[in-house]
């Protein structure tokens, strides 16, 4: 008989953002199912780990009802200091029995399962897998997997205590290895992995040309008409007070709204704008719904991506060769996005409201500002997020902790 598949867990916060980081680990699952001869489950973390669900609600407070940048970031690292003190470095390597006592779902859960491998998508939840296979006393192997860089700057997500750690650029493994210092060896850079990467499939067809899209609005199929999505998830006012501007001062571009999951920021938006006919509004899309968007913006010499300075939507966005054009979104964990945009061209990431109205008129008057930005998203997407690559990187790494059998 053959021996048993190895077993490899991919745990992630469904609650720890609106969706980018759950979105991130299926996409991660994925490339092991397809590099490993193994057996791949992807599952919530809440469940395992209840103190997770309440952070994450709280979080989702702290991004949907602060004024303010200051006051957002201020409430935001009070809760991960909060965290920290409960969950102090090194706590992994020797847990106390409070800390013991909130694993008790994870560590039962590992003795149940006994996985080969578990990865963490967060790296405070990795930090708690490796204190639960500790406790749990199996030969399980961690993988911290580092969807977002930026929350390296959290002392409670970063740990030299997993098997594995994978980052997505050079100077996130280099700040690591200075701040909590380890084996170099269990640090790997694989590179960004775009969690929708997988549409470029979808977008080109199985000839290699690209699918019939439906018009957008009114039909006016223009190739020079800018087409902006605009997708909020967080915010709210802030993009609707930018759709009444657009809709008073450039009412000829196509626009697509996506108020995520907030039916009602929906209505509100279609509302603001003085019911443009062409335009769309959605809280939901469906995949085909989607993947037109994305389709007919990434064709156009001047599409554009209008959202808060996110490091999934802004890779995601120049993987497609879409132009961004971003608000900061004063979460600690999210500052070196701009950094990111100004750096290599991908657009342009706006400190304040009015900057954002002021960069929309200036882009909108003279597109061909969009057109450059695209060519330099292509030139960075080709470079830096080679997913074939990013992928086989993948693969390799976690590979080399499955024992032979």
């Amino acid at each position: 008989m053959p021996p048993d598949p190895h077993r490899i867990q991919v745990l992630s916060p469904r609650t720890w953002g609106k969706f980018g980081n759950y979105l991130a680990a299926t996409s991660f699952s994925r490339v092991l199912r397809e590099r490993l001869t193994a057996e791949i489950v992807l599952g919530e973390a809440e469940p395992l780990v209840p103190l997770l669900g309440e952070a994450g609600a709280e979080i989702r407070v702290i991004s949907e009802e602060s004024p303010d940048l200051a006051t957002r970031n201020t409430r935001y690292l009070e809760l991960m200091g909060r965290l920290q003190e409960r969950f102090p470095q090194g706590f992994e390597a020797d847990p106390t029995p409070a800390q013991a006592d909130a694993l008790t779902g994870l560590v039962a859960h590992l003795r149940e399962t006994g996985p080969d491998v578990v990865v963490g998508t967060k790296g405070f939840l990795a930090r708690l897998c490796v204190a639960a296979v500790r406790l749990a006393g199996t030969r399980t192997r961690v993988v911290s997997q580092v969807t977002n860089p930026g929350l390296l700057q959290l002392p409670l997500h970063r740990s030299r205590h997993p098997d594995l750690t994978l980052v997505g650029f050079d100077w996130a493994a280099r700040r690591l290895l200075a701040d909590e210092g380890g084996d170099p060896e269990r640090v790997r850079v694989v590179g960004p992995l775009v969690a929708q990467h997988d549409l470029r499939e979808f977008m080109t067809g199985a000839a290699g040309q690209a699918p019939a899209a439906t018009p957008w609005g009114d039909g006016d199929d223009d190739p020079d008409r800018p087409r902006l999505i605009v997708f909020c998830n967080r915010g709210g006012d802030v993009y609707l007070r930018l759709l009444e501007h657009i809709a008073a001062h450039h009412p000829s571009v196509d626009l697509v709204f996506v108020g995520y999951d907030d039916p009602s920021l929906a209505r509100r938006a279609a509302g603001s704008s003085g019911r443009m006919r062409h335009w769309r509004f959605h809280s939901r899309l469906t995949q085909t719904e989607y993947f037109d968007y994305i389709d007919r913006a990434a064709r156009s010499p001047h599409g554009l991506l209008v959202s808060k300075a996110g490091p999934n939507t802004t890779l995601e966005a120049a993987y497609f060769g879409i132009p961004v054009l971003m608000l900061e979104s004063g979460l600690p964990m999210e500052e070196w996005v701009p950094g990111l945009i100004h750096d290599h061209g991908l657009g342009r990431a706006c400190a304040e409201p009015d900057e954002l109205l002021r960069t929309v008129d200036e882009w909108l008057s003279r597109p061909a500002a969009i057109a450059r930005h695209k060519k330099s998203a292509i030139g960075f997407a080709s470079g830096v997020l080679d997913q074939e690559a990013v992928a086989d990187r993948i693969g390799t790494a976690v590979g080399s902790l499955l024992e032979p059998r």
